[in-house]
């Protein structure tokens, strides 16, 4: 017997005897023990009950079960156990009462139970799926609520499955492959496996399996942990990063355009087929080798550009003419962005330069075809006026002609002379005024395009011309 357990003999339901563990327990001399009723001692809510287990031991002469209660002593609550046995030997027979102090075991049980009762409270609000197979019979010893959600199937059935019944639910494409991961996890004692489940309503997810063995040493028992997770979004996410990568690089590698990555330096570090072409160079290999700058006409319009991309991030349709390995100049127009970090140092330009040498080329024809027009328009109306007064002239010096035949008397000679004089005049005026505008046309374009050096646009010389051509008050 337990040296720590308190022992009372009982005649006719009164103390005749207790060891110094009992009344150490019970906190009790005694002098006020002895000759005592059993159920005066105890609380009173427990008084019926133990009177009962009493008079059920003398009936029957079978030992009571355990009855667990709190008492208050001097040292304050404590939770004890008693039992009670009918002792042979006497008349009327005596009763043994044992209690032991099982205050440190029931304060050790309920913390397990209140630890117990959080992890049973994150396990249900998991949304991961946590289920505990025995290795003995591969029955479900618990599964949390987050499986009813996973599989569509209400708890009641899954609490009674077993792992042939988890299996079951993968995809029929994953169930060998499954059944091979749960078969092995006793030997592995850890391994993961991504697979397919179908849910009760025909729907497919993707699933994470993490399988490990655990073993209970207090119980000698092995027990086999599954922790399930929807994947279903992430396998989405990934699957949709690679498509949009793959279209990426199909544009990438099959646009016209340069389509280029360089690093904060200017380092090509990744450049297209059409980009390699565009720049004359040997291959791939030579392109990566090289720098931006070094294919830039003016450096400082790149440096400007550089700038506003670590400005704002991007840039769109600026203007940059590039020098290939052909000397020839290349006009392009080039719309990037920078690639950053989450502390805002730039990893990487990346960017589409669109060759419009042809267009800019296309852009300044149609200009000066336009200046040839409007030229062409101004000096019809002024070619009009020399021509009608040259014109005028003829039919003046006609009319006089006729009139100097005809007439004989002198002072008709010189009104007719002074009247053709003055008409004369007149059309020389209008000839020397279309010379003049003829003139400054003349002049404009002398000096527009005998210094004239290539540009990318020829608006202000045209309107340096179109300024010199435009008429002065009435002349």
């Amino acid at each position: 017997m337990h040296l720590k357990e308190g022992i009372a003999v009982l005649r006719e339901g009164c103390f005749e005897y207790a060891n110094p563990a009992f009344m150490s327990i019970t906190g009790c001399r005694w002098d006020m023990l002895v000759g005592r009723a059993l159920p005066e001692l105890f609380p009173a809510g427990e008084r019926d009950a133990i009177l009962r287990s009493h008079d059920a031991v003398c009936a029957t002469g079978l030992a009571s079960t355990p009855h667990e209660f709190w008492i208050e002593t001097d040292r304050g609550e404590l939770r004890i156990e008693m039992t009670m046995t009918l002792l042979r030997s006497g008349e009327p027979a005596p009763v043994l009462a044992t209690v032991v102090d099982v205050t440190p075991k029931r304060r050790r049980m309920d913390e397990i139970r209140k630890l117990s009762d959080r992890l049973q409270s994150i396990l249900h609000s998991m949304h991961d799926v946590v289920v505990s197979l025995s290795a003995e019979d591969a029955t479900v010893l618990s599964i949390n609520p987050a499986a009813e959600l996973l599989y569509g199937i209400p708890m009641r059935n899954l609490t009674t499955a077993s792992e042939s019944d988890l299996i079951a639910l993968a995809h029929p494409e994953d169930q060998g492959k499954v059944g091979d991961f749960y078969r092995s996890i006793t030997a592995r004692e850890f391994d993961e496996l991504e697979y397919r489940i179908v849910r009760s309503d025909g729907t497919v997810r993707w699933v994470r399996d993490e399988g490990y063995v655990v073993f209970c040493a207090s119980r000698g028992m092995q027990r086999i942990d599954h922790m399930i997770r929807d994947i279903t979004e992430e396998k989405q996410a990934i699957l949709d990063l690679y498509r949009s990568e793959k279209r990426y690089k199909d544009f990438f590698h099959k646009t016209k355009d340069m389509a280029f990555t360089v690093s904060p330096e200017g380092v090509f570090l990744d450049i297209n087929d059409a980009g390699i072409k565009l720049l004359g160079l040997p291959g791939r290999k030579a392109a990566l080798r090289s720098n931006v700058y070094d294919f830039v006409e003016l450096p400082v319009a790149l440096d400007e550009m550089l700038r506003e991309l670590n400005e704002r991030g991007h840039v769109s349709n600026r203007s940059v003419t590039l020098k290939p390995t052909s000397e020839v100049p290349i006009e392009v127009d080039i719309t990037a962005r920078a690639k950053k970090n989450e502390s805002g140092a730039v990893l990487y330009y990346e960017g589409i330069a669109s060759n419009i040498t042809q267009a800019m080329e296309n852009q300044r024809n149609r200009v000066l075809r336009n200046t040839a027009a409007g030229m062409c328009h101004y000096l019809n109306s002024h070619l009009m006026h020399i021509s009608s007064a040259l014109d005028g002239i003829e039919e003046e010096l006609s009319e006089m002609d006729e009139r100097f035949i005809i007439t004989a008397r002198p002072e008709d000679k010189d009104e007719i002379w002074g009247s053709g004089r003055d008409a004369l005049s007149g059309y020389i005026r209008d000839v020397n005024l279309g010379y003049r505008k003829i003139s400054k046309i003349t002049r404009a374009f002398n000096s527009a395009f005998l210094t004239y050096r290539e540009e990318s646009y020829l608006d202000k010389t045209i309107l340096d011309i179109f300024g010199a051509c435009h008429p002065e008050g009435s002349d």
